[in-house]
């Protein structure tokens, strides 16, 4: 069972990445992957609005970085571990 959370993390870690990469193409909305991305936008816009709205852009001359991104990984990668080892440690013990 631990090993189905953690390839849940993982699914989530390399949608995001995706979805990165994504947001930088332009893509028809009737194409395959046009449609991917705008689930992934439905999905990842939930979680990176709180975070926008507190971070603002970093303007970099006349363009704009959007750190939300970076922040969510980072703060994945902070909660992770932690998940991961309550999740292993309740079905050990209840398994």
């Amino acid at each position: 069972m631990c090993s189905s959370v953690y390839i849940i993390f993982r699914l989530f870690y390399y949608s995001l990445f995706a979805w990165i990469i994504l947001s930088w193409i332009q893509v028809p909305h009737d194409h395959p992957i046009g449609q991917l991305k705008a689930v992934l936008d439905k999905f990842y816009e939930r979680l990176l609005n709180p975070i926008r709205t507190r971070v603002p852009v970093l303007r970099v001359g006349m363009a704009g970085i959007d750190l939300s991104p970076l922040i969510l990984i980072f703060v994945f990668n902070i909660i992770q571990p932690y998940v991961l080892r309550i999740f292993c440690w309740f079905f050990y013990v209840y398994a």
